[in-house]
C-alpha cells in the first residue's frame, strides 16, 4: 500500500473536489481575488526534558468553496533522546539525535460550521546517527530514511474572526512505519489565517 499512497490520495482528493468545484461556479463579478481565498497558519510544538523536540509546521492553502480547502504543508523537526546509549566498558554516554524534514498535500472539508473532515499525504526525511558498540570501541554511522505516511481524521475549530480559526483534529496514520515519528491517533493543534 505504500507505493500506492499519492495515487489513493490524489483519487479520495478528486472525490472529494469533484461536486464541490461543480457547484462552486459562478459569474466573475462575484468571485473573489485568488488572494482572497489564500490562507496560511500552521502549527508549532516544542519539548524539553530528555526527550528534545522542536516541531514548526508551517502550512499554505486555498479555499477552493466556502466548506472545501486544499494546500501544502511543511515540515522541519529536531529530535534528541538524551542518554540513548550508554557505553558500559567507558562510562560514555550518548544523543541520539535527529533533523526530520519533509512536506504534505491536505484537503479538507467542512461539512459543519466548526467540523471538519481531513485527509493528508506527508513524505519526511529523516536523517539520525546509529551507534555501534564493536570489541574495539564505540563507532556511529549517518544514516537516511524517507517515510511516508497517509492521514485520514476530523477536527474542530474555532473562528477568531472572518477566514482565521484555531484547530485542534485527530488522525490515524494509515500507514504506520516503524521509523515514523507518530503514533496513533496523532492529535494536531494550529492556527489558521486567512481572509
Amino acid at each position: 500500500m505504500k507505493r500506492n499512497c499519492p495515487a489513493l490520495f490524489l483519487l479520495l482528493l478528486l472525490i472529494i473536489l469533484s461536486p464541490s468545484l461543480s457547484s462552486a461556479q459562478s459569474s466573475s463579478e462575484n468571485s473573489p481575488k485568488f488572494s482572497d481565498r489564500l490562507f496560511f497558519g500552521g502549527g508549532l510544538g516544542l519539548q524539553f526534558g530528555t526527550l528534545t523536540l522542536i516541531d514548526l509546521s508551517p502550512v499554505v492553502g486555498y479555499r477552493f468553496t466556502d466548506k472545501l480547502e486544499g494546500g501544502l504543508g511543511f515540515t522541519y523537526k529536531y529530535y534528541r533522546y538524551k542518554d540513548y546509549y550508554i557505553d558500559y566498558y567507558t562510562g560514555q554516554r550518548y544523543d541520539l539525535k535527529s533533523n526530520i524534514t519533509g512536506a504534505s498535500v491536505f484537503g479538507r472539508y467542512h461539512f459543519l460550521e466548526n467540523v471538519f473532515a481531513h485527509i493528508e499525504y506527508e513524505r519526511l526525511r529523516y536523517a539520525y546517527t546509529t551507534y555501534y558498540n564493536a570489541g574495539s570501541g564505540m563507532w556511529s554511522e549517518g544514516q537516511v530514511a524517507n517515510i511516508d505516511s497517509f492521514f485520514v481524521g476530523g477536527g474542530y475549530r474555532q473562528r477568531i474572526s472572518g477566514g482565521s480559526y484555531f484547530y485542534v483534529m485527530g488522525l490515524w496514520n494509515l500507514t504506520e512505519d516503524a521509523m515514523s515519528p507518530y503514533s496513533n491517533p496523532v492529535i494536531r493543534m494550529g492556527v489558521i489565517i486567512g481572509r
